[in-house]
């Protein structure tokens, strides 16, 4: 998929996923939703940038920002189960996420990426929004 249907897919339902889940208590505001080819050049802001593993997407919570790699993204669904993942991260206390990582989980077992695994099985919800 390229950015423009990714896009297209993020702007019909994102309105309906901040509609049902609401705003988080940790914010003033929803998130953003941004794009990007990957982590590396983001961060890097070299465009051709780019290294071992970029995630498919993350939830930057300094500026409470969603962001999707759209080169990562297979169909709508997978775009559905990513924004839900990344939205589940925007409404879960990131100070206690990160006392959760320094205190030994990792991603396979850290409570809030489970509850945020978990919440992409809703993608059904939001798949039929045309």
């Amino acid at each position: 998929m390229n950015k423009k249907e990714v896009k297209k897919i993020v702007n019909k339902v994102y309105p309906f996923i901040k509609n049902y889940y609401g705003k988080s208590i940790h914010f003033d505001k929803f998130p953003s939703v941004k794009y990007h080819t990957n982590i590396y050049a983001r961060i890097s802001g070299e465009k051709d940038m780019d290294g071992e593993e970029s995630p498919a997407a993350e939830f930057e919570r300094e500026t409470n920002t969603i962001w999707i790699y759209y080169p990562n993204a297979i169909d709508k669904k997978w775009v559905i189960q990513t924004l839900l993942h990344e939205y589940t991260h925007y409404l879960q206390d990131g100070d206690k996420m990160k006392k959760l990582y320094n205190e030994g989980y990792d991603y396979k077992n850290h409570p809030f990426e489970l509850e945020a695994i978990a919440s992409e099985a809703n993608w059904t919800m939001f798949g039929s929004i045309k």
